[in-house]
């Protein structure tokens, strides 16, 4: 079973698939800043036992740095207690691949995707068909976990020592200068 985390909006979602990608279970709910805890109380209402995971999945952001690194740190933990892989995708595919997504950035910015097109930071909410959530959007589309079905056979799996969110905006923290690695 492959397990899904998104975690990078004040929305949390878990899903459950098959090797194949079809979706086998989910859930979602509002977190708040309470991401970790709305995942794991998510894998035990839907009875899942992490033991089975054969590879983890999150979003690697944009979003909150706070909520992205939970999905994160929740695949990585898992996959490395089962000695398997993880990997992850961006919020934006999360929400749509075909359509223009935005985020909110914290320093009062938009992100914004438009399909085959690199993110671009903007003072404005872009004109026209969009997706995606903040101040001002009528009609909220949060990253969902579910969709990582939709991206199963795109995204690589990798150890759980090279997973890494992706941030647009340098973090006002310190990164370290190598991930970490282990010494066999």
């Amino acid at each position: 079973m492959i397990i899904g985390f998104s975690t990078s909006s004040s929305f949390s979602s878990v899903a459950c698939f098959d090797l194949h990608g079809k979706l086998l279970c989910s859930t979602r709910r509002e977190s708040q800043s309470r991401a970790s805890e709305a995942c794991l109380l998510g894998l035990s209402e839907l009875g899942v036992d992490i033991r089975e995971g054969t590879a983890f999945l999150a979003d690697i952001g944009p979003g909150s740095f706070t909520g992205t690194r939970v999905g994160v740190v929740l695949a990585k933990t898992f996959a490395w207690i089962n000695q398997v892989h993880c990997g992850g995708t961006s919020a934006f595919d999360l929400i749509s691949r075909d359509r223009t997504v935005v985020f909110p950035s914290k320093k009062g910015e938009w992100f914004v995707r438009q399909p085959k097109c690199e993110v671009r930071r903007q003072e404005d909410l872009p004109s026209g068909d969009y997706l995606g959530f903040g101040p001002g959007i009528e009609s909220p589309v949060y990253p969902d976990a579910v969709r990582f079905g939709l991206l199963m056979g795109e995204i690589e799996l990798v150890p759980p020592t090279e997973f890494l969110p992706k941030y647009l905006i340098e973090p006002s923290i310190s990164l370290p200068k190598q991930p970490f690695k282990v010494n066999p």
